[in-house]
């Protein structure tokens, strides 16, 4: 059996990774950026002074990515759960497979585990289980069904 949510919590916590590892930071990050495109397309000197109406269209960009915001959130969420749980090596099992760039064309999960493996240390099967576990609360946290 297919593990539904498999991919999408996959998505979600390389998401995180390739953005900062901060929903917060992205958030400023989305906003700043459409403050300057705004800021540019009415002629103006920066963000230092934005107009009512840039800011306006600040939080509708914002509002717009509520999606990856609340996917962000989530993944801090889980990983915050199983720190508080002392559950480091799922921590770093999370870290070793999905917030590493993949090394060559393809960003294959089996090598990315084997390394995982290496230096936890731990069995493959037991990086599986954990990753499973990662993606389960991650679940749990964003809401989604399971």
């Amino acid at each position: 059996m297919k593990d539904h949510l498999r991919d999408y919590a996959t998505a979600a916590f390389r998401f995180y990774a390739k953005n900062g590892k901060s929903a917060e930071n992205y958030k400023m990050k989305i906003y700043e950026e459409a403050l300057e495109n705004i800021s540019r397309s009415e002629g103006g000197s920066g963000i230092s002074k934005p107009t009512e109406s840039a800011i306006m269209a600040a939080e509708r960009a914002v509002n717009g990515k509520i999606a990856e915001i609340k996917d962000m959130e989530a993944v801090e969420l889980t990983l915050a759960e199983l720190r508080a749980k002392n559950r480091v090596d799922i921590v770093k099992a999370v870290e070793y497979v999905y917030f590493t760039e993949p090394e060559g064309e393809v960003d294959d999960i089996k090598t990315k585990v084997h390394t995982a493996e290496l230096f936890i240390p731990a069995s493959q099967r037991s990086i599986y289980y954990w990753l499973r576990q990662a993606r389960q609360i991650f679940s749990i946290e964003r809401g989604l069904r399971f």
